[in-house]
């Protein structure tokens, strides 16, 4: 039997999320047991008998890090925290969460943008760094908040945060390196009579769905495929147990987990867009891109000719009217794709598309993997 450590801190839906792929992965796996530092698991063990032969660990600091590494068997960080040549990462692809951000904010129309994040570590500079790329600005000319974690989770009033967030320019878009950044944020603009999402847009990511919704107004938040994580982990940690046992140490092993959707809610539904054209045309596509609409449909409900719309809206946003709506359709493929067992013709149908072949051929062009692929 091989017993498999999961040191996980069960104080969010991150680690149940993990610890559920890796339960996942381990049902396939008969000479299998787990063992934890909660969630109703059997206590770790390091000596003995029952001492782990892998250890799956969220591992946040220094310290830690020094300690799982001095342990001589395999060890997979979900964190990506802190880096040890011996210990090897399954984690969220914290650059690409940082685009994907990015990315959804300049769709708002924002301009000014603006970052909060946990100071001295990875995943967060990653997200910053990736964040920056997607909205086209030097990293350095963006306006950063940036403290320990500890420092996120206390939840008295910071008059040093209260000043910064009074700085930045009018309409900014926020970037919460997480949720719980994210809260404080929303607190603290509350604090000094800043709305949200009219004075400031804020997003944050991991989606803790109690925290989002428990704030006023409630945070949209980049989703986690925190399953994955956890499945992957489960899944690299049996291949290094199968492997000699100096292959477990000889070099790093990183594997990366694409981030998912962005979860919509209260403090992103105001489009930040200056073109009152484009941000008419902007709230059409939005409200109706699950009806078989086209550029003519846009047209009709605004009060602009052709023309003067489509070149307006490639000026603003880049891109065409029509691909704005295949956008929209598209991101709502993804999430039906990923979360329901819809067949493509339902979903084709469901996002309006004229036929689940023109589906097929979109998304392909879009994501360069067919919609069977992404649902894998």
């Amino acid at each position: 039997m091989r017993t498999i450590g999961i040191s996980l801190h069960f104080h969010d839906s991150f680690d149940s999320a993990v610890a559920r792929g890796i339960i996942s992965y381990a049902k396939g796996r008969s000479d299998w047991t787990l063992r934890g530092s909660g969630g109703g698991l059997r206590p770790l063990r390091f000596s003995g008998k029952d001492r782990c032969d892998a250890i799956i660990a969220r591992i946040e600091s220094d310290e830690d890090a020094d300690r799982y590494a001095a342990l001589g068997i395999p060890v997979i960080d979900i964190a990506g925290a802190h880096t040890r040549s011996t210990i090897h990462r399954v984690q969220n692809d914290d650059f690409a969460t940082g685009r994907r951000a990015g990315e959804y904010l300049r769709t708002l129309g924002a301009r000014n943008f603006a970052f909060c994040g946990v100071q001295q570590v990875q995943w967060s500079r990653q997200r910053f760094l990736g964040f920056a790329e997607a909205v086209g600005v030097r990293f350095e000319l963006i306006p950063r908040f940036e403290r320990s974690l500890p420092w996120w989770q206390q939840s008295n009033p910071a008059p040093a945060f209260h000043a910064w967030l009074r700085q930045l320019a009018p309409s900014s878009a926020l970037f919460c390196c997480n949720d719980i950044a994210g809260v404080k944020a929303v607190a603290h603009l509350g604090d000094i009579a800043l709305h949200i999402p009219s004075d400031i847009t804020l997003l944050g990511v991991d989606d803790e769905d109690l925290l989002c919704t428990v704030c006023n107004p409630s945070l949209s938040s980049v989703r986690l495929d925190c399953h994955t994580i956890g499945y992957r982990s489960a899944q690299l940690a049996d291949e290094l147990l199968r492997s000699p046992k100096e292959r477990s140490f000889d070099h790093q092993m990183t594997i990366h987990v694409a981030p998912q959707e962005v979860v919509e809610r209260e403090s992103t539904t105001v489009l930040l867009e200056r073109d009152p054209v484009v941000a008419q045309a902007l709230r059409f596509i939005r409200d109706h891109h699950g009806k078989p609409i086209d550029v003519g449909s846009v047209v009709g409900a605004l009060s602009v000719s052709r023309r003067t719309l489509e070149v307006r809206f490639k000026a603003s946003r880049g891109i065409t009217v029509l691909a704005e709506i295949n956008r929209y359709r598209l991101e709502h493929a993804c999430r039906l794709l990923r979360d329901t067992d819809l067949t493509m013709e339902a979903i084709a149908s469901e996002c309006a598309f004229a036929n689940v072949q023109r589906f097929h051929v979109l998304f392909k062009r879009q994501y360069g993997v067919t919609p069977g692929s992404f649902r894998g």
